[in-house]
This record gives C-alpha cells, sequence and structure tokens, in this order.
C-alpha cells in the first residue's frame, strides 16, 4: 500500500511540475514530451512519468503522437476559436446555477479570491502582463465564481477550458496597453464578484460570457505563436 500511495504522490507532484512549465511557457506549444529529459528533470520513473503525462492530456494541455509519445499541445486559430465559443456557451450557464445555488460561505469565498486577486502582482518581474502568481489567482477567482455549483462535471471540463485558454493567453501579447487591459480586467473582475453576490444570476451570465469574449479578442492568433526549435523537439 505504501509504494502504491508513494508512487501517486509522485505522480501528484510531476503533474503539478509540468503543468506549471507548460503554463508558465518553459514548455513551448508543440514541444515532445521525452522520457529521458523528464526524468532526468524530475528523478522519477518511466512509469510515474507515463501517469503524469496521461493525466496532463485529460486536462487538454497535453496530447498524444501517433509513433512519438506526448507532447505540449500545438495552438492555432481555429482551435482557438472553437474553445471560445464552447466557453461561451458552457461557462455562462455554469455562474448561472452556481449564482442561484451559492451560499453564504460561498459568499465569503468569493469575496476571499477575489481580495487575493486584487493583491496579487499582475506583472511578472520581466514587467511582462500575467505574472504566474495572477495566473494562478485568476483561475482561482473565475472556480471560485462557479464553485456555488456542486456538479463536479462541470467543474471538471471547466477548469480543462481554463488551462487551455491559459496558455493561449501566454503565448499572445495583448493587443491594447498593459496598464489600459489591467483597468479593464479589473473592473470586469469586481462587477462579476458583485453580480454574484447579489444573486443577480442574469448579470452574471452577461458579464461573464462578454468577459471572455473580450480576452479573446485580445489574444493575437497563429503566426505570434512560437514553432518549438529542433533541439526543443528532441
Amino acid at each position: 500500500m505504501s509504494k502504491v500511495k508513494g508512487a501517486g504522490s509522485r505522480a501528484d507532484t510531476v503533474t503539478a511540475a509540468i503543468r506549471a512549465d507548460i503554463l508558465a511557457g518553459r514548455l513551448i506549444p508543440g514541444q515532445r514530451l521525452t522520457f529521458p529529459e523528464l526524468g532526468a528533470a524530475h528523478a522519477v520513473s518511466v512509469g510515474v512519468l507515463r501517469e503524469a503525462l496521461a493525466r496532463l492530456v485529460e486536462q487538454g494541455i497535453v496530447t498524444t503522437v501517433s509513433n512519438q509519445g506526448f507532447s505540449v499541445i500545438a495552438l492555432s486559430a481555429r482551435d482557438f476559436a472553437e474553445l471560445t465559443q464552447v466557453r461561451t456557451l458552457i461557462e455562462p450557464q455554469f455562474i448561472r446555477v452556481s449564482v442561484l445555488a451559492g451560499s453564504t460561505r460561498w459568499e465569503s469565498e468569493v469575496v476571499a479570491a477575489h481580495h487575493v486577486l486584487q493583491r496579487t502582482p499582475y506583472f511578472a518581474e520581466d514587467g511582462t502582463a500575467f505574472s504566474p502568481a495572477w495566473n494562478t489567482a485568476h483561475t482561482d477567482f473565475h472556480m471560485t465564481l462557479l464553485a456555488g455549483c456542486s456538479n463536479v462535471y462541470m467543474h471538471d471540463g471547466t477548469a480543462r477550458l481554463r488551462d487551455v485558454s491559459a496558455l493561449y493567453r501566454r503565448w499572445s501579447p495583448i493587443r491594447s496597453p498593459a496598464d489600459e487591459a489591467l483597468a479593464r480586467i479589473t473592473t470586469e473582475h469586481r462587477d462579476l464578484m458583485d453580480a454574484a453576490l447579489a444573486h443577480d444570476a442574469d448579470r452574471a451570465e452577461t458579464l461573464l460570457r462578454e468577459h471572455i469574449q473580450r480576452a479573446a479578442d485580445e489574444i493575437v492568433i497563429a503566426r505570434e505563436f512560437p514553432e518549438p526549435s529542433a533541439a526543443a523537439q528532441g
């Protein structure tokens, strides 16, 4: 039993580490994920790596390649358009259910998640937008907004969609000036919180749909994304 538990714990740790490397841009879209390189980086067995990568496939940010193993997902304009279409259909309906069902405890969690997001630096140390800490706080806020609903299928599906969206955001420069974008995003997040606390499902649904679409409109598609180098592809 201890061996199984230990292996599971290692897979959890490696899954989180590789996921963080992908979302932070240390592993780039389309890059092959080879067992020798990952094994050396994380000091774990092929079995643990295979389990971790299979989990990341389920999360939507890693894919299997025929006769080649695993790779970070590639990014494309068509894929992003389809992703945005699904998000604008699903997440606003999800927040409607959450807002109508949310408890007093959920309200306090929404306020706390918003406070953390507001206090988390938007800019990374190099001055670029979307610091890793802000990305984490941003995801936590949005998932907390949806936490009033207990439907696990909605949560699992939404988490996957948000991870893929975060990867697109990481590799695309924003169209508007960073300070202007931050001011807009800050206002939109506050409005979402206010609608949630007021249990105004109609407003929350509309705001979230507009928020997702505006964020998508900021993303520059296709040739802006990097091509993995020969060395990166292994």
